[in-house]
């Protein structure tokens, strides 16, 4: 039992109500309120969908809005749904974190993000500056789905310590499912093709109906969040509840957490979240470039090609929840995940003994009609095609693999070291991570291929999984998740002062 040289509380008495074992482990007698868990895992579909639907199909529909928008621009746009996750995830944070309230953070979120939708489908309509206005579009959008923060802080405090990996996996599974299924959407809609139709005053075609689709299922989800969702906090220790559990937990002290793992763990993240966004976005100009596929055929081949890692990704995630593979220390699931996109870029990097050069589209030419570099990439003369076989094998499976055995286990040893604690900021701030990252890799990434083509794309992610392997390996005994006993006659910080175990 631990010695609190900082407050004055004496131990229970034997007639007390309350037994040891409970104030041991009061959050081991708790269980998890599953129906709230799975809308909310619900809900991180919705806003993983919600940030991932245009990435194959925005490059030429922004080609088709504005002729005077590039490769370069692109990555703006890109970066604006992440510039708008990057302010607004922290605040979606502290919100919960002051109001311990998932719901209103979301629902607030969902109607934000329904408004940028709307206005990226009505893009059509604007004869001049469309690139802007996606821009805009984009950026209102991302103001919305920030609220990743609020989601993600309630299913690692809202669960308990023995179901915190699965709710964490599942939760991690929906987000990546709506990521991946997003694309999917947008090839969906491909039989409208460009010209579509005109249903009054609004056009439908490949590019908006899926704008308006996604305004229809953000103001769903906000709505099935006010009738549903009834959340429950069982994996903290709260003692500024008026209940008996503030009496368990005046005996429970929550010591402050190692700061440099959880570091550790944000950077994890960050690199998934720039190589998933940098291969998404990328997709459609590269296998425009590789193998010389129109855009249409471009967007519905890797919407295909994304269903199919999905399906492969969400199986995983649902494995590490359920089966014993959950049971393996989540540092080796983290190193082998390190490995395996290691794997991804060794396949996909441009080596000499594969064929080329690469064709240049015909003069006069452009890519709604045939594939083909363009004029401008003078780096086609020069690189190597991926072989077309070994490109959608990487992707399906060593995408579709590493993601889930990284992501999943450094989100639930994350909140496995910040402890049974509030966690609404640094959810908020882990969100934040996963957002800032996409946005400046974004910009950075398409400069490099319009001016230098892919292989220095491959170059820069693989430096970032690099330093994660030396990460991991120094930090390695660190980490671990947060100790709430520490050993006997050793110390722990906590926030008034020092306690020790005898």
């Amino acid at each position: 039992m631990g010695v609190y040289p900082s407050d004055s509380l004496s131990l229970p008495s034997k007639d007390s109500e309350i037994s040891l074992d409970s104030i041991r482990s009061p959050l081991h007698e708790r269980s998890t309120e599953w129906r709230a868990m799975w809308i909310s895992i619900g809900m991180q579909f919705v806003v993983g969908v919600q940030i991932s639907v245009y990435y194959m199909s925005m490059w030429p529909y922004l080609s088709g809005l504005d002729k005077t928008a590039d490769m370069d621009f692109l990555g703006w746009v890109v970066a604006a749904c992440n510039i708008g996750c990057t302010i607004s995830n922290p605040l979606y944070g502290l919100w919960n974190q002051k109001t311990m309230s998932c719901k209103w953070p979301t629902i607030t979120g969902f109607l934000i993000a329904a408004i940028g939708q709307l206005m990226y489908g009505a893009i059509s309509e604007v004869q001049q500056h469309g690139k802007w206005y996606m821009l805009v579009a984009r950026v209102v959008t991302g103001l919305g789905v920030g609220n990743l923060a609020a989601l993600r802080a309630y299913g690692a405090t809202a669960s308990t310590p023995k179901d915190r990996l699965k709710a964490i996996s599942y939760g991690t599974a929906g987000y990546v499912f709506g990521i991946s299924f997003g694309p999917a959407i947008s090839a969906f809609f491909t039989p409208l093709g460009e010209q579509g139709y005109n249903l009054g005053i609004v056009k439908i075609d490949m590019y908006t109906a899926s704008a308006y689709l996604m305004a229809f299922i953000c103001v769903l989800a906000a709505v099935l969040m006010l009738i549903f969702f009834h959340e429950d906090y069982a994996g903290i220790i709260d003692k500024s509840k008026d209940s008996d559990e503030k009496d368990m937990s005046n005996y429970v002290v929550v010591p402050k957490f190692d700061l440099v793992p959880a570091l550790i763990c944000i950077y994890l993240y960050m690199i998934v979240s720039m190589i998933a966004t940098n291969i998404e976005v990328m997709s459609t100009p590269l296998t425009t470039v590789l193998y010389d596929w129109k855009d249409s055929q471009a967007i519905l081949y890797n919407g295909i090609i994304e269903s199919v890692t999905c399906i492969v990704s969400v199986l995983i995630n649902f494995g590490i929840g359920k089966s014993r593979i959950g049971k393996i220390d989540k540092r080796i699931q983290i190193l082998f995940g390190l490995a395996v996109f290691v794997a991804f870029h060794l396949v996909n990097y441009p080596w000499w003994f594969y064929s080329g050069p690469l064709n240049f589209l015909p003069p006069g030419s452009n890519t709604t009609v045939v594939g083909g570099c363009l004029d401008t990439y003078t780096w086609c003369s020069s690189t190597t095609r991926v072989p077309m076989a070994l490109y959608i094998f990487a992707f399906v499976f060593f995408f579709g693999i590493a993601f889930p055995f990284v992501e999943s286990p450094a989100a639930a040893l994350y909140s496995e070291i910040l402890g049974p604690r509030k966690q609404g900021t640094m959810q908020g701030l882990f969100s934040f991570g996963g957002s800032v990252t996409p946005f400046v890799a974004s910009i950075i990434i398409t400069f490099l291929f319009q001016h230098t083509g892919y292989k220095y794309v491959i170059i820069l992610q693989s430096s970032t999984i690099f330093v994660a392997f030396i990460l991991m390996a120094v930090f390695y005994n660190r980490l671990v998740p947060l100790k709430l006993k520490p050993n006997n006659g050793e110390s722990a910080a906590y926030k008034n002062g020092v306690f020790y175990s005898m």
